[in-house]
Formats: C-alpha cells, sequence, structure tokens
C-alpha cells in the first residue's frame, strides 16, 4: 500500500562519477552531456509518477454531495405533480418567484450538514481521511434554477403590471406560431340542416370555441362558422378555409357534427337548435357555452372555459385544464363536475350539485337547493342545500346558510361556518374552525388537531354536551347541570365552569349531542340569537363518531344529569 503521502522522487547525484580510463575530451563531453540528459528524463518520470499517484489518491478521498440527487428528486417530483394536476403550473411558477431563494438557503444547509458530518469523521483515526466535492454540474443547476426565479419575478411583476397585454394579447400555441409565420384571413360560413324529431345533437370541435343556444322554433338547426385561417397567400387561405366545413352524419336520432382538424386553422361555432335536442360538446381547445336548453346537456373541454346557463335537464361537465374554469347558474336538474379546473362558479341550481377532481382556484357556490358534495384530493364538503353561500380556496372554507347533514372532512384549511342547521360532522387536522349552528339543532361533532373551536348554538337549546382539548381551556357560558369539569387533572362540579379542560354535562333538559375535541387549542361554546333557516329541514341523518371511552365517574355524572333532567320534566 502506497505511503500517504508519497514520498518524494529519488535525486540524482550531485557529481557524475569519473568517465572509464582512456575517454578522449570529445567523448567525455558526451559522455556528461548523455548522463545529465538520463538524469533529467529520470527527474521528469518521477515527477510524473509521483504527480499521477497524488492524483488517484485525491480521487480515492473524494466523496460526492448528496445535494445533486436530492436536486433531481425534488424537480422530478414537482414535474410529475404538475403532469398529474396535482399542482397548477401557473400557481406553482407564483410561489417559485416569490420563494425561489429557499432554494439555495436549502442547499447551503445540505452543505453545512456534509461538512459538520466530515469533521466528525476526521477527529476517527481509524477512517481513511477525504473531501467532499459539490460538483461543478451541480452548481450549474443552481445557477440555472437561480436565473429561472428571477426572470420569474421580473416576469410576473411585469404581467401584473401589463396583465391585459399578457393574457389577451400573448398566446405561446400553435395559433401564435402561426399568425407569426403566416397573414390572418376570416371567413363566414352558414349552414341550415334539419334536426331528427326528438333527436340530439353531438358536436365535436378541435380547435375554436362552440356556442349552443336552445332557441330555434321551427325545428332545424343554424349553424354559423366563423373560419380564421393563417397563410402566407390568399389563394392559399381560401382553399383551406374550402376544406374547414362541419361533416354533418345522422346516426338514429342522433345527428354528429365535427370540424376536421387542420394546423393554422381555427373555427368558431355558433350553433341554434330547438329546445328539446339533448346536447353533447366536446371542445379540444376551445370555450364552450350551452344556454336555453330544456334536456340533458355534457360538455367536456380539455383546453377552455365551460359556461352554462338556463338548462332544465341534467348537466355533466368533464374539464381537463388546470387554467380553465366552469361557470353555471339557473339549472333545474343539477350539475355533475369532474377533472381539473381553476375556479369554480355555481349558482341558483335546483337539484343534485357533485364537484369531483381537483380545483387549484377559488370555488364559489351560490344557492343550491339540493344535495351538495364537495370532493377534491384536500378537502370533502356535503351538505343537503345551500341557502346562502360557501367558498372554497387556499385561505379555506366558508359556508353561509346551509342545512345538514353537513359532512366535512379537511386538511389544513379553517372553517367558517355561519347558520348551518341540522346534523354537522367536521373533522379538521391544522386550522381555526368557528361554527354557528341554527335551530333546529341537530347532533354536532368537532374534531380538529390543531387549532381553537368556536361554536355559538341557539340560546334556548337543549343538548347534551361532550368538549375536551389536551392543550387549551374551554369556556362556555350555558348552564350545564352535572356538569364533569377537569382541569390539570382536578375535577370540580358546577355549571358552565369556565376555563376547564374537559366539559360533559347537560344544557336546559338535553336534545342532541354536541361533542368537540381538540388537541391543541381552546373550545369556546357560547349562546347566540340565530335565526332558524327558511325552508323545510333535511330528513336525512349522520352517524357520528363514537365518542372515547368515558371515566367511572363521567359515566356516573351523565347518569345523574339524565335521572335530574326527568324529574324536572314531570309535572
Amino acid at each position: 500500500m502506497a505511503s500517504y503521502p508519497p514520498g518524494p522522487p529519488p535525486v540524482p547525484p550531485s557529481s557524475p562519477p569519473p568517465p572509464p580510463p582512456g575517454y578522449d575530451p570529445r567523448t567525455e563531453r558526451r559522455y556528461y552531456r548523455s548522463y545529465y540528459r538520463d538524469q533529467a528524463r529520470a527527474q521528469r518520470d518521477a515527477f510524473r509518477a509521483q504527480r499521477m499517484q497524488m492524483r488517484y489518491q485525491m480521487r480515492g478521498m473524494r466523496r460526492g454531495s448528496v445535494l445533486g440527487p436530492l436536486l433531481l428528486i425534488a424537480v422530478g417530483v414537482v414535474f410529475l405533480l404538475m403532469q398529474s394536476g396535482r399542482i397548477d403550473r401557473h400557481h406553482f411558477l407564483d410561489l417559485y418567484a416569490r420563494w425561489w431563494p429557499l432554494l439555495l438557503v436549502g442547499a447551503g444547509l445540505v452543505v453545512l450538514a456534509e461538512w459538520a458530518l466530515d469533521q466528525m469523521h476526521l477527529r476517527d483515526p481509524q477512517r481513511v481521511p477525504y473531501r467532499r466535492s459539490v460538483g461543478g454540474g451541480v452548481v450549474v443547476l443552481l445557477l440555472f434554477f437561480t436565473f429561472v426565479g428571477v426572470c420569474a419575478d421580473e416576469g410576473i411583476s411585469f404581467a401584473r403590471t401589463h396583465g391585459d397585454w399578457i393574457v389577451n394579447g400573448f398566446h405561446v400555441d400553435q395559433d401564435s406560431l402561426d399568425e407569426l409565420f403566416g397573414d390572418k384571413h376570416e371567413f363566414d360560413q352558414t349552414l341550415d340542416l334539419p334536426l331528427p324529431p326528438g333527436g340530439s345533437l353531438a358536436i365535436m370541435n378541435p380547435r375554436g370555441d362552440v356556442t349552443v343556444s336552445g332557441t330555434s322554433d321551427d325545428g332545424r338547426m343554424h349553424i354559423a362558422v366563423h373560419k380564421t385561417v393563417f397563410a402566407r397567400s390568399d389563394s392559399d387561405a381560401e382553399n383551406r378555409a374550402q376544406q374547414l366545413v362541419p361533416k354533418t352524419t345522422v346516426d338514429g336520432p342522433v345527428m354528429r357534427l365535427a370540424m376536421p382538424q387542420m394546423d393554422g386553422t381555427r373555427a368558431d361555432l355558433v350553433v341554434t337548435a330547438p329546445a328539446d335536442a339533448a346536447v353533447t360538446v366536446n371542445a379540444n381547445r376551445g370555450d364552450i357555452h350551452i344556454a336555453s336548453i330544456k334536456t340533458s346537456v355534457a360538455a367536456t373541454a380539455n383546453h377552455g372555459n365551460v359556461e352554462l346557463s338556463a338548462i332544465t335537464g341534467t348537466v355533466s361537465v368533464d374539464i381537463n385544464s388546470a387554467g380553465s374554469s366552469l361557470t353555471a347558474h339557473n339549472l333545474d336538474d343539477g350539475i355533475a363536475f369532474r377533472g381539473h379546473a381553476q375556479n369554480i362558479t355555481l349558482a341558483d341550481i335546483t337539484g343534485p350539485v357533485t364537484i369531483n377532481g381537483e380545483v387549484f382556484g377559488a370555488t364559489l357556490l351560490e344557492r343550491l337547493n339540493g344535495a351538495v358534495h364537495f370532493h377534491t384530493s384536500r378537502a370533502d364538503v356535503q351538505f343537503a342545500r345551500l341557502d346562502g353561500e360557501m367558498q372554497i380556496s387556499g385561505s379555506g372554507i366558508s359556508a353561509d346558510q346551509a342545512q345538514g347533514p353537513a359532512v366535512i372532512s379537511t386538511n389544513n384549511h379553517g372553517l367558517t361556518l355561519d347558520r348551518v342547521a341540522g346534523d354537522i360532522a367536521i373533522t379538521d387536522r391544522n386550522g381555526a374552525i368557528e361554527l354557528t349552528a341554527a335551530p333546529a339543532l341537530g347532533n354536532i361533532m368537532i374534531e380538529d388537531k390543531n387549532g381553537s373551536v368556536k361554536a355559538t348554538l341557539p340560546e334556548h337549546a337543549g343538548f347534551a354536551v361532550e368538549a375536551a382539548t389536551t392543550n387549551g381551556d374551554i369556556d362556555t357560558n350555558f348552564s350545564v347541570a352535572g356538569s364533569s369539569a377537569q382541569q390539570d387533572g382536578s375535577s370540580r362540579d358546577g355549571g358552565g365552569r369556565a376555563n376547564q379542560r374537559t366539559l360533559d354535562g347537560i344544557v336546559a333538559r338535553g336534545g342532541p349531542t354536541v361533542r368537540i375535541t381538540t388537541a391543541n387549542g381552546d373550545i369556546s361554546i357560547m349562546k347566540g340569537d340565530v335565526q332558524p333557516l327558511v325552508g323545510p329541514p333535511a330528513a336525512q341523518k349522520i352517524t357520528l363518531v363514537p365518542a372515547a371511552p368515558k371515566t367511572p365517574h363521567a359515566v356516573a355524572v351523565a347518569k345523574a344529569a339524565k335521572t335530574q333532567a326527568a324529574a324536572s320534566a314531570q309535572p
């Protein structure tokens, strides 16, 4: 095994040995010149061997940093989440433009942790010494991320100043590229086609908006096509416009209308159909507008917004773009949404409303006279009816004038519920909860992991209360009969004790169960003058999560409270 560090190369003697006797001066000079040349060559070879030995030893001492693999894994995870629709690209770019210096802070912490680990290893004489290297590729990658962060920050600042131009005047897509390399030509075409009696209409448009209105009073279908063609010459544009013609086929009661897909073209369709014709629209790149239809409607938008109004039949919507939005109002038979969207706005809808997928922006629901079910990977919300409005966004969930049964499950949202009647079940992990329950009071179950809970109940309501918090206080202004209140392991009785860790008892003559638990936060149960909702209560019931087993003392107190309530009820 080579020594560390390697020894010095052999040094030739300062004076050469004398030449053999009998040499003449010329031969002697030649001898000495050859000798010194051989010695210089030998010295160069020795130094070269030493340099190679030190290089191999330094390679053996070098350790790669884990920073590079961590960056690649993080980038891969982010791209995977964006590709699967879990993260909105625009939202992520906005966050990265604001917080990109945290990437350098994290990289510095990783390098600092590795340096500390290396220092610990150097103290062990049994370990072979080495040095850790970040690598040029990782440095280039960090410089690239820094450049992207600075550019994104400047670009977003510019977009906020010139937002209208960015949104409306600049699109990096096939149309913008065609517009860059060709001139814009526009053509119009109208069609008048018969529709089978009681038939339905299926429209497919690969590029362009689709507008359908059920206002045709002659039983026929009227189509207006606005064509946009990007071409270098007028003759080329006219030839392509002649090919961009709707193709119609009749399959039994279904009339199918399909636009051909051609590069550098766009066709916006305005269709007027009978109101009793079922409508199915599939648009690849373009918005969908449907109104005044008295039967079922199905809309699928891959890259575009969907707007619906005045529809009597059932409605189903599929959106597959995180940057698209859904707007619907005045629907008489509910709506079912699936897919990914940026924003959803629904108002004045009768019938069940189902939202199943991912909403990356805000959801606004108003006046929904039917069961409501909102389900994403971050929240699950159910109401029997929504007389007011509900907003769901990244900052939290708020609802006003909702009829239970209400079931809400979320992870990291604050909840604000005002005038919610009937049974209520709420499960949250991180967030404050504020609830105002409207008459008639139903069973209430609130379970929070980290957050305070404030419940305002009707002042004349009767109920059984079970409240517990691990790190917090309990406050109430109700008179709790036969209550068992505990604080820091000590127990004391009384009505409506404040600042307690557990509270069990009966309010008035009892009734529904109000069960509130939180791990880190305060619990407040207060009286309030809450007006009832207008409209019949829902007949559905929900099953609350079973309570944790009580101590024998709590069981005895509960039995005594029930006995006292029964005795007070007798004349």
